[in-house]
């Protein structure tokens, strides 16, 4: 609202310095002579006289240091204002957020990729991690929340929901940090022979099982454990006590302290994403609607930019 010679100026005059105003404004002397030479040229007005004592205002500058600070507060009044109506006028967008899948992913992407991240006001609506309520939270779609984020697409969560794809999580596996493989920077299939590994039981993702049936096709050697459906903190938990290995996600390394999470020489990926209601509608549906075209468009711009580049 106000210039950044106005507020330079409104530092010299109260610091009578230019050395002193230059530290609080974390710019050199030097920067700060030249915009108060650039003011008093642009005003056609001395404001200060330079003595061997510092800065000292003139009476024309005296003038203008009182009404500079009147016009900075009524600025920042004006400012604050304005950003209350906004507040105000925004549409909220009620996103679930747990520890093992934060909301924090899609409000991240939403200011990355949108022109306006303002419009919308993001309320964050917690909820636990337990593999026994995760379906009644994604039945509570378009109820309590408007949007889970996250690898969330198996087969029961679809039948309650949609799904938008913003992108992929890499599988990984997890190892406790006392584990003989623990210092490996990447695991080998062979690497796992002989150990005992848990992963979500199949039938309810189709990444997972054609994984699951891989690994039984051509590595046998390997003892699949069969976890729930979902994974909640038990099941990391789990892992760390009994010396187990954990098929996880790139996105979850660093969900237990105890566990290294490491790639594996494989091409397998899982679709992360947000649910939304069946039903989605108002602000929420205008939402995803603006965040798919733009999305779309960023996805786009990045695959131009990465084939420009080989």
């Amino acid at each position: 609202m106000y210039s950044q010679q106005l507020k330079t100026f409104v530092r010299v005059a109260e610091r009578g310095s230019l050395s002193k105003a230059a530290e609080d404004l974390y710019v050199t002397p030097a920067s700060v002579m030249k915009q108060i030479n650039a003011l008093e040229a642009r005003l056609e007005v001395t404001l200060f006289t330079r003595t061997n004592h510092g800065m000292a205002l003139t009476e024309a500058g005296q003038y203008l240091y009182g009404a500079a600070r009147d016009m900075m507060a009524e600025s920042e009044r004006v400012i604050r204002q304005a950003r209350a109506i906004q507040r105000k006028s925004a549409k909220t967008i009620r996103v679930g957020s747990s520890f093992l899948n934060p909301g924090n992913v899609l409000i991240d992407l939403w200011n990355r990729i949108s022109p306006a991240p303002a419009e919308y006001r993001f309320k964050i609506v917690p909820y636990d991690d337990d593999h026994q309520r995760i379906l009644s939270v994604v039945s509570s779609l378009g109820k309590t929340m408007d949007f889970l984020v996250g690898a969330l697409n198996s087969a029961q969560m679809l039948r309650l929901s949609r799904f938008y794809q913003l992108g992929e999580y890499r599988l990984c596996v997890a190892v406790p940090r006392n584990h003989r493989l623990a210092e490996k920077e990447m695991l080998s299939l062979n690497d796992l022979h002989g150990e005992r590994l848990v992963a979500v039981k199949g039938g309810d993702t189709l990444q997972l099982d054609r994984l699951r049936e891989l690994l039984k096709l051509t590595h046998p050697q390997i003892i699949l454990e069969d976890a729930d459906y979902f994974y909640d903190l038990e099941t990391f938990n789990h892992c760390e006590v009994t010396g187990s290995l954990l098929l996880t996600l790139d996105a979850w390394a660093n969900i237990h302290p105890a566990l290294a999470t490491l790639p594996v020489d494989w091409d397998f990926t899982v679709p992360y994403g947000i649910l939304y209601a069946p039903d989605i509608s108002g602000p929420a549906k205008e939402f995803l609607e603006e965040l798919q075209a733009l999305h779309t468009q960023y996805s786009s711009d990045m695959q131009l930019a990465a084939d420009s580049s080989l």
